[in-house]
């Protein structure tokens, strides 16, 4: 018989979070670190360009015409298998929507001089698959250069008629016959027996970034309020139907991540004007879908605490120290672990470069001791890890968060 916390980790690893999340006790902890595609981004790229190279090489030519169906497996196949660097698995899978079927209509994939490239049919570009994004929606494959910060677009945005253009209301409807739900869908098919499936979407107010970038978007709180209220409000319709496309197809939680909303960032009067009163029905719809909601919060959170947990979250989790403010754990479970469940904030950065073994699973412990206060803990990351990090750290605070009981 296996001992406490050696059993098959992908076997429990979905009650285990359920329970940890809805304030059951699980038999161990589950550990989930903060973003895992983020670290894994490169080795689920090249588990699905390996697929489709032995396609080729099975059917005895250089180029292959995309089929969605095959895709959407592929994909979900390099997802799941790219978790499978670590010898102790995390107790989720965090999973993007996939490409649509208009995307594999004019897709194929040529192999040249011994690399294969995304070969658009309509414009004729091509790119190599191992510098390009995977695509999601419809989007033309692009090569995958580093993100660069947006600082102001709000000079494009006119008035309510722009800002209508910028957000679509796309119906679930819509979205689900698109085929770039089925990336999930297949994910939980496969897998969601045996592991926590979650999806990562920011609040209506993160979502603004985009559209006006960050200087444009503080400013236009004050400047141009009625604007932001209908961007939010345009925003918020649109989510309720991304989230119930989620729904659909069976996921278990939401990870909900917002930037600049600290108390670093905008005054107590603007959050609770623009973040709070939104994210209230937002997170309500999603618990009425009976999904699990966790509100990671970058910043300053410590202030926000208390207007976190009064939506209708499963979980809170936050940042580490950094930045010049200070986020002890302690002080998350003391303020709001009677009402909600808390996720760890273990440093990425330190503990994912610079710690021992020994000093990881310490801090597990630490942490989960503390933890141990608050209505459900799960053992995680403050933000992602480097992508340098040794994945045998990681390993260790899976293994550590599995040998303690919840």
């Amino acid at each position: 018989m296996a001992a406490k916390g050696s059993e098959s980790n992908d076997v429990t690893a979905q009650k285990r979070m359920i329970q940890a999340l809805t304030g059951e006790t699980p038999e161990v902890l589950p550990a989930a670190p903060a973003y895992p595609g983020l670290f894994l981004a490169d080795f689920e790229r090249a588990f699905y360009i390996e697929q489709y190279r032995m396609r080729l090489h099975q059917a005895g030519c250089d180029r292959y015409a995309v089929d969605h169906d095959e895709d959407t497996r592929f994909r979900a196949r390099a997802l799941f298998n790219s978790y499978g660097i670590f010898k102790a698995r995390p107790d989720w899978l965090q999973v993007y929507r996939g490409a649509s079927r208009l995307w594999a209509e004019r897709t194929e994939i040529v192999l040249h001089e011994g690399k294969l490239w995304y070969h658009d049919l309509q414009s004729g570009q091509q790119v190599t698959m191992d510098e390009a994004h995977l695509p999601r929606g419809d989007e033309v494959s692009r090569v995958n250069h580093a993100k660069t910060d947006i600082w102001d677009r709000s000079g494009e945005i006119g008035g309510a008629e722009d800002a209508d253009q910028l957000i679509p209301i796309r119906s679930v409807a819509d979205l689900l016959d698109s085929g770039e739900m089925d990336l999930p869908r297949r994910v939980v098919a496969d897998y969601g027996d045996r592991t926590f499936i979650t999806s990562i979407l920011d609040t209506p107010f993160s979502y603004l970034y985009d559209y006006l970038g960050f200087y444009g978007l503080m400013t236009s709180l004050c400047g141009r309020p009625k604007l932001i209220h209908h961007m939010l409000q345009r925003q918020l319709a649109q989510t309720r139907e991304v989230v119930a496309s989620w729904a659909a197809v069976g996921i278990h939680g939401v990870y909900v991540e917002e930037v600049f909303t600290g108390a670093d960032l905008i005054s107590p009067r603007a959050y609770d004007e623009f973040v709070l009163s939104y994210n209230q029905p937002y997170f309500k719809h999603m618990r009425g879908l009976g999904l699990l909601p966790i509100h990671y919060v970058c910043g300053d959170v410590i202030p926000r605490l208390d207007q976190m947990a009064r939506c209708d979250v499963a979980a809170i989790a936050v940042e580490e120290s950094k930045k010049g403010f200070r986020i002890e754990i302690e002080d998350v479970v003391d303020r709001v672990g009677d009402r909600v469940a808390v996720l760890g904030n273990i440093d990425a950065v330190h503990f994912g470069l610079h710690a021992t073994l020994d000093e990881m699973a310490a801090e597990v412990r630490r942490q989960a001791r503390i933890g141990a206060r608050a209505k459900g803990f799960v053992v995680s990351t403050g933000s992602p890890f480097p992508v340098d990090a040794n994945p045998r750290l990681l390993d260790v605070m899976v293994e550590t968060a599995h040998s303690m009981p919840g």
